[in-house]
């Protein structure tokens, strides 16, 4: 596929509930109620406002290497 011409909506990254679920059940032996993963997505969401960034400079990264070679 061509990606420079690509108008696809795929997700780079999604943390799906039943993933959240998943680890509060084996690190703090329960499964989260509505309200509290409301708020764990809440903080994701503030510890992820400079995404940008973190892409900006894993582009950056891949550009260097593919180019080198």
């Amino acid at each position: 596929m061509d990606m420079k011409n690509s108008n696809s909506m795929e997700d780079i990254f999604v943390i799906k509930v039943s993933e959240v679920q998943y680890l509060a059940r084996e690190k703090f032996g329960r499964y989260l109620e509505e309200n509290e993963i409301k708020e764990v997505q809440k903080r994701i969401q503030w510890g992820l406002e400079c995404w940008e960034d973190v892409v900006i400079y894993a582009i950056g990264d891949i550009i260097d290497v593919t180019e080198r070679y």
